[in-house]
C-alpha cells in the first residue's frame, strides 16, 4: 500500500523485539494505544515487547525510552505486548472494489476472555498462560489498520466494528469460544483530507477489506505460535449447559448410591471428566443438542430421538462401565431426577450418562 513505507522488526536482547511501522506521510490515527492514544497525527507506529510478567506503573516512561532508543518521532503511537514480536508480528493487505486496507498485528491469547464474563478462575488461566509462555507465546492482540480512504471520526468508529468482529472470527477459526483478550488494542489509520468517507462498516468495501485483512493477520499470528484454547473437561462443558456438581450427585443418589460414597463419586467424576473419550462424547451430546435447539426445523419437530430416547446417554455410560453403565443410564433416563430443574434435555442426557456410568463403575468395582 502506498501509505505504508515499510515495516520492520528490531531484535533486541534475548527474545525481545520491537515492531516499527513507518507510514509514507503523516496520517490521522484513532487508537487506544498507551502512548499517544486517542486522536493524533503521526507517521510512525511501534509495538514494544515487554516481559510476560510486566507490571511497571511507569509504562509510559518505558514506551518513551523505547521511542528514543530508535530515534522515533515524539508523536509516534506506541503499543505494548507480551507476545514474542519476532514470531507473531504479521501483516496482510486486502482490497475490495477500489478500497484497500493494510493490517499489521501481534497476537497471543493466553489471557483471553468472553466479553461480559466476570474475570475468575485465574489460577487455571495463570497455569495455562505459563505453559504457553514457555513456548514463547503470550497475550494481547494489537491491530493496526491503515485505510486507503480518508475517514471522518464517525467512519473511524464505524471501522472498529468489522475489525473487532474479524478478530473474534480469527479466534473462532482456531477453536476459541472467547472474544479477545483483556488488553487488546486497535489503531485506525487514514489519510488526511477535507473529503472524507462517512461510512466504513461491515457491509462497505473498506469494512470488508479490513475484516479480511484482520482475520488473516491475526490467524497467522495464532498459527505461528500454535495457540489453542484451554481444554475444557466434561464438568466444564456441563457447567456451561447448566448442570453443576450437585446435580450430578442428585442423579447418583437417585440411582441408589449411598451418601457415604459421595466423595468417591465426585473424585471419580472428576477423573472421568478429563478422559479424552468422555470429554469427546459429552461434547458431542451437548453440541448435537445445541445445534438442534438452534435449528428452526428441528425445534418444531421436538428433541431429536437420539437424545430423547437415551441413546447418547447410554453411549457415555457404557464407555465408562460397559453393560453396567448402559443399565444405569436406562434407569437414570426413566427416573429423570433433573426434570424441571431448568436444564436443557440434551444436557440432562449428558449428565445422566456421566453420572450413571460412574455409579455403575463404583458399584461394580465395590462388588469385585
Amino acid at each position: 500500500m502506498k501509505y505504508v513505507e515499510c515495516t520492520e522488526v528490531r531484535e533486541e536482547d534475548g527474545e525481545m523485539a520491537t515492531a516499527i511501522i513507518r507510514l509514507s506521510e503523516r496520517m490521522d490515527v484513532l487508537s487506544n494505544a498507551p502512548l499517544n492514544g486517542g486522536h493524533c497525527l503521526t507517521d510512525t507506529i511501534f509495538i514494544m515487547q515487554v516481559s510476560h510478567d510486566y507490571d511497571d506503573p511507569d509504562y509510559l516512561g518505558d514506551l518513551r525510552r523505547k521511542r528514543e532508543q530508535y530515534g522515533l518521532p515524539a508523536d509516534s503511537v506506541g503499543f505494548m505486548t507480551a507476545a514474542e514480536v519476532k514470531y507473531v508480528f504479521s501483516t496482510a493487505e486486502e482490497g475490495c472494489g477500489d478500497d484497500a486496507v493494510f493490517v499489521a498485528a501481534t497476537a497471543g491469547v493466553t489471557n483471553c476472555v468472553c466479553a461480559g464474563d466476570e474475570l475468575d478462575n485465574w489460577e487455571r488461566r495463570k497455569a495455562h498462560s505459563r505453559e504457553i509462555y514457555e513456548r514463547l507465546v503470550a497475550g494481547t492482540i494489537n491491530i493496526v489498520a491503515v485505510s486507503s480512504l480518508p475517514l471522518t471520526n464517525g467512519a473511524k468508529a464505524n471501522l472498529m466494528m468489522p475489525i473487532v468482529e474479524a478478530k473474534t472470527l480469527a479466534m473462532s477459526d482456531r477453536g476459541f469460544g472467547e472474544t479477545g483478550t483483556t488488553s487488546d488494542a486497535v489503531a485506525i489509520v487514514s489519510p488526511v483530507s477535507e473529503d472524507r468517507a462517512r461510512f466504513a462498516g461491515t457491509g462497505t468495501p473498506l469494512g470488508i477489506a479490513a475484516a479480511r485483512g484482520v482475520r488473516r493477520a491475526v490467524a497467522e499470528c495464532l498459527e505461528n505460535r500454535g495457540e489453542a484454547p484451554i481444554p475444557r473437561d466434561a464438568l466444564d462443558m456441563l457447567g456451561m449447559a447448566g448442570v453443576d456438581a450437585g446435580m450430578l450427585w442428585d442423579v447418583a443418589a437417585a440411582l441408589g448410591l449411598e451418601g457415604s460414597a459421595k466423595d468417591e463419586f465426585e473424585g471419580t467424576v472428576g477423573e472421568m471428566a478429563s478422559d479424552p473419550d468422555i470429554r469427546t462424547l459429552v461434547y458431542g451430546v451437548l453440541s448435537a443438542g445445541l445445534f438442534a435447539e438452534r435449528d428452526g426445523a428441528m425445534v418444531r419437530e421436538g428433541t431429536p430421538e437420539v437424545i430423547a430416547d437415551g441413546t447418547l446417554a447410554i453411549l457415555i455410560a457404557s464407555r465408562i462401565s460397559e453393560e453396567r453403565g448402559s443399565d444405569s443410564a436406562v434407569d437414570a433416563i426413566g427416573l429423570r431426577p433433573l426434570e424441571g430443574r431448568g436444564v436443557p434435555e440434551y444436557a440432562e442426557a449428558a449428565a445422566y450418562g456421566l453420572a450413571a456410568g460412574v455409579v455403575a463403575y463404583l458399584t461394580g468395582f465395590s462388588d469385585d
